[in-house]
């Protein structure tokens, strides 16, 4: 059951449905003024990616360059809990 209780933490199964359909920069994730697209504060993302990192779900990956950035990518294993995630849904908008 403690497995099952990282993924209830706020916006963690929403995180990993976005990274199932692309990976994302950590930064276009953190809502903010200027970015109204992102999904979530820089604290409860955090928490996510933690979460979701120690369950084996997602991964973090420095770009190379001169100005590096992070991004997520879902794994494998992320790949499947997300598609029974939205069999789940399916289900619940019939």
């Amino acid at each position: 059951m403690e497995l099952l209780e990282k993924l209830e933490s706020v916006g963690s199964l929403r995180l990993l449905l976005l990274l199932q359909v692309r990976q994302r920069y950590v930064t276009e994730l953190i809502k903010r003024a200027w970015n109204p697209e992102g999904i979530m504060s820089q604290d409860a993302l955090r928490k996510c990616r933690n979460n979701l990192s120690k369950l084996g779900l997602v991964k973090e990956v420095m770009e190379e360059g001169p100005r590096p950035k992070k991004f997520l990518v879902i794994t494998d294993k992320g790949r499947k809990v997300a598609e029974k995630v939205c069999e789940i849904q399916d289900i619940l908008e019939e």
